[in-house]
């Protein structure tokens, strides 16, 4: 039996939903902070782009997801418990966690997970640069760091108006396409790398207002036929790039013009990932200089 394309997508990390879930509080109303007084602060984060938030925001962390990437030096202490998309609940119980902090990719399926294993949770939107800056405000609310929030979103902004971008529009057709090792899918304007080519006045050829990644159809590809192909890898990106490579050499990919005219740019994974983070202005700026080379 065929996996179905929900299923496919959680596994390769690709599901996004575009809601800010607030938690962290089992009994509690969902608006409480996390305080000190009454016991110590124990906060896990499940991404890398979490981690990357709340050390910035000067929130200790206690657990870090497991993962190639590089951590913060403050969290290089901290527990690991398990891969972003598949954290180990167990580890985590262990940890006696006042806070979960993970991205809404997760999905339904483990906030349910969380809840009746009464780990006090919270998911934050990390797919758009807006909802970054939303789940920075909400977290330095959250833990008391308002004004190292306010301190963040401001610079983000600063750097943002220093963009030439921000009037400028490419007619040129763009495909985004996400590879994971053994699987490669096409990323709609709903994804975060979709919303970096949108705010940067990009065209991407797939629009969704509810998926962020869908299967290929290579009949719509070639019918679009897009300029110029953009493609993010992740989890092993050397394998992730050797997927994309060879289903590249496929006859039917040959015929786009993109790859006749040698526009295709695999993006750097620092930058260019499943969710928002901290780079994103530099991220823009990046992509700028491939759209409008």
């Amino acid at each position: 039996m065929k996996m179905s394309l929900k299923k496919k997508i959680v596994a390769l990390l690709s599901v996004a939903t575009l809601t800010l879930m607030v938690g962290c509080s089992s009994s509690e109303s969902n608006e409480q902070k996390v305080t000190n007084s009454n016991e110590q602060e124990v906060v896990v984060a499940t991404s890398v782009a979490v981690t990357e938030i709340l050390d910035e925001l000067g929130v200790e962390v206690s657990g870090v997801p497991t993962t190639s990437y590089e951590l913060p030096e403050n969290t290089k202490e901290a527990t690991k418990v398990g891969s972003p998309m598949n954290p180990d609940l167990e580890i985590i119980k262990s940890l006696n966690p006042t806070c979960v902090v993970s991205v809404d990719t997760l999905g339904s399926d483990f906030e349910k997970q969380f809840t009746e294993n009464n780990i006090p949770s919270m998911f934050v939107n990390l797919s758009t640069v807006d909802g970054l800056k939303e789940t920075i405000t909400t977290l330095g609310e959250k833990f008391n760091k308002e004004d190292k929030a306010k301190e963040i979103i401001k610079e983000l902004e600063d750097k943002e108006k220093e963009l030439t971008l921000t009037n400028k529009e490419n007619k040129e057709k763009v495909l985004v396409l996400f590879g994971a090792p053994g699987s490669v899918m096409v990323s709609t304007d709903s994804s975060y790398v979709g919303n970096l080519v949108k705010i940067a006045g990009g065209n991407n050829i797939f629009e969704s207002d509810s998926s962020s990644f869908i299967q290929v159809n290579m009949e719509e590809i070639i019918k679009r036929n897009p300029d110029k192909i953009l493609i993010m890898t992740h989890a092993v990106p050397e394998e992730a790039k050797k997927t994309v490579e060879e289903e590249f050499a496929k006859s039917t990919w040959q015929q786009l013009d993109a790859i006749k005219n040698n526009k295709v740019y695999f993006l750097e994974n620092g930058y260019f990932g499943m969710s928002a983070n901290l780079k994103a202005i530099e991220a823009l700026d990046k992509l700028g200089d491939i759209l409008y080379e």
